[in-house]
């Protein structure tokens, strides 16, 4: 028993195409569009004699090898469909620190206080030069004393420092991190920050499911057939 002749790879094909032919079908697979196959070519965007390359054996056997060595195996559209169906909603987020203020409550009497210590200072400085803001102050004294005045116990929220706290964000370095980036359908940023489409797994999961036959498909009819039938096992009409 002989064995079947080795056929030409892709390469070997394209190496045994003219330049022009060459480029003319590396075109044609880089776009399937054999127009502008033509172009790549110099021929005019009106000549359609570009066509008749199309035609020869030597040019369709390089493109069909181009094809096959570049078309998916099954098991590597299995395996893409499987990583695809795995993916995990946490794969595309992680956490982040982020600083709250803190704040508590102090007596109305800081805030005049420290008004009165700052009109003070204005006054040793120039207080013609810093008249309208030494008002201003003066009149928010003014406001608080009043309200100090009818509630003796008034506060206001004064910051006193921060804490660290945390949050769960969308992260397309936790993608990439976890190899699901290619999964990433679309991304824009909005007031809250960025936000993400990724592929839904369900799909994946269906195709997977109809390969491996957990499925059953069952279509369902309804209303009457007349199936016309008059003899049956030798059985006349008058005997049904």
């Amino acid at each position: 028993m002989t064995d079947a002749p080795k056929q030409p790879t892709a390469e070997e094909l394209g190496a045994a195409l003219s330049d022009k032919d060459r480029v003319l079908a590396d075109a044609y697979l880089a776009t399937f569009n054999k127009r502008k196959a033509g172009i790549a070519v110099k021929y005019s965007e009106n000549s359609k004699k570009y066509l008749f390359r199309f035609r020869r054996p030597d040019v369709q056997a390089y493109i069909k090898a181009r094809l096959s060595e570049e078309v998916m195996s099954a098991e590597e559209v299995l395996a893409r469909l499987s990583l695809r169906a795995s993916i995990d909603g946490s794969d595309f987020f992680e956490q982040e620190s982020y600083e709250v203020p803190v704040f508590e409550p102090r007596s109305i009497q800081e805030l005049i206080d420290n008004a009165e210590a700052k009109v003070g200072r204005m006054n040793a400085i120039d207080p013609e030069l810093l008249k309208s803001s030494i008002e201003m102050e003066q009149r928010r004294i003014a406001d608080w004393e009043v309200q100090l005045a009818m509630d003796p116990d008034a506060t206001y929220q004064k910051q006193v420092g921060t804490r660290t706290e945390t949050r769960i964000v969308p992260s397309l370095k936790a993608a990439e991190r976890n190899g699901v980036l290619q999964f990433v359908e679309g991304t824009e940023y909005g007031p809250n920050g960025l936000k993400f489409k990724w592929a839904d797994p369900v799909k994946a999961l269906e195709l997977i499911g109809k390969h491996h036959k957990l499925f059953t498909e069952r279509t369902e009819h309804s209303g009457s057939v007349d199936l016309g039938v008059k003899y049956i096992a030798g059985l006349s009409e008058d005997d049904l």
